[in-house]
């Protein structure tokens, strides 16, 4: 984990990158609610054609956390990237619970500490070749 969250490199490409990130998240239980492609829509005007993918990921919040209203429900969702860098790609996470405390609306020790051990599964799953 660093200051921004969870990153990791994929030598073997955006294509190899995408599919590992899918494959453990979902082995950590998470649940892909969304995926936006957004590669060239900068166009060549901003130099920039690589591909890039979001997802948001839900990782089975406990039910007390959207009790605390639709600011924290919100942030729940984990926001993944997965960059296009060349011949490689790189895949990263903000914490969603540091995102959360920045926002001042703090989450449950136990759901900060589940999804933040999800994650780290998860990217670690992520490094491993295949």
């Amino acid at each position: 984990m660093t200051d921004y969250g969870y990153t990791v490199d994929v030598p073997e490409g955006y294509d190899e990158a995408v599919i590992r990130a899918r494959l453990a998240l979902r082995g950590e239980g998470f649940s892909i609610l969304t995926e936006m492609h957004v590669g060239g829509m900068l166009g060549p005007e901003a130099g920039d054609e690589r591909q890039y993918l979001f997802m948001g990921a839900w990782n089975d919040p406990k039910i007390e956390e959207l009790a605390n209203g639709v600011e924290v429900a919100a942030h729940l969702p984990c926001n993944v990237v997965v960059q296009e860098t060349g011949s490689s790609a790189i895949v990263a996470a903000l914490d969603p619970a540091d995102a959360l405390a920045e926002e001042g609306l703090p989450p449950s020790e136990d759901m900060a500490d589940s999804t933040r051990l999800a994650l780290a599964r998860a990217f670690q799953r992520i490094s491993q070749a295949s």
